[in-house]
């Protein structure tokens, strides 16, 4: 008899282990389950995902309208430098140049940063109107590659990493060559 109950007692707890583990099983089942059928109904519905998608896109080209609006209500900050008289060269002898320069800033504090470093810009832009000959100046194209060069040398000056960043254009005011 003591045979009997031996034998008993092992059957007893493999029988009790296997229903746990059927139990688990039957628990993550119905688990994972749950978790695709969430899934699948969530994105099973086409129309209804490309009408998230073109309003998400609607509100981006809102949000892109808006910015752009806000940049050309502050792109017409102008910064005038003092006028500047240099010498020119050319072959038929010496002249004068005598120009106003205007700098259209895409941020209004730039004004602030530019009167500081004044005197940096100044000479710079002296030294390059200075190397400039009569016929390089009264070229139809002259003032457009002048202008550029101009926006290059005060961009780096105030450290400018992009084109929407510090000076926008270079307006010559007036323009004299004698």
């Amino acid at each position: 008899m003591s045979d009997a109950k031996v034998e008993a007692a092992p059957k007893a707890k493999k029988n009790i282990l296997l229903f746990a583990v059927i139990g688990l099983l039957v628990v993550l089942l119905i688990i994972v389950g749950g978790v695709a059928a969430f899934l699948l109904t969530k994105s099973s519905d086409p129309a209804a995902d490309e009408v998230a998608a073109e309003a998400t896109a609607h509100d981006d080209a809102k949000k892109k309208k808006k910015d752009h609006k806000k940049k050309e209500e502050h792109a017409a900050v102008f910064e005038k430098l003092p006028q500047f008289t240099v010498n020119l060269h050319s072959e038929d002898g010496d002249g004068i140049l005598q120009t106003d320069i205007s700098l259209e800033l895409g941020d209004p504090h730039l004004a602030e940063k530019i009167k500081s470093l004044s005197p940096k810009i100044q000479g710079q832009i002296n030294k390059l109107l200075r190397g400039k000959t009569m016929a390089e100046v009264k070229a139809p194209d002259g003032t457009d590659k002048l202008g550029k060069e101009i926006r290059e040398i005060v961009n780096k000056i105030l450290g400018a990493e992009s084109e929407e960043e510090g000076v926008l254009s270079v307006n010559f005011t007036s323009f004299i060559v004698q």
